[in-house]
């Protein structure tokens, strides 16, 4: 996937569209890094956020 160009350079990142999207959801891709590294995306709704965000013991694990 990060291998197309066209003429734009490089993908910057690969997400899967607007369709099927529900709190919750995680997707997985081939990594931009390659070498078997994984993008990941994760659709959560606001008030999912927040929760995680409050989320001492969850936070604590987190890199910004």
């Amino acid at each position: 996937m990060y291998d197309n160009d066209f003429g734009w350079g490089r993908p910057l990142a690969v997400r899967s569209g607007g369709a099927n999207k529900f709190d919750g959801k995680i997707s997985a891709f081939p990594g931009r890094e390659g070498n078997g590294s994984v993008d990941l995306e994760v659709v959560l709704a606001p008030e999912t956020m927040a929760a995680i965000e409050s989320d001492v013991e969850f936070m604590q694990y987190v890199v910004n």
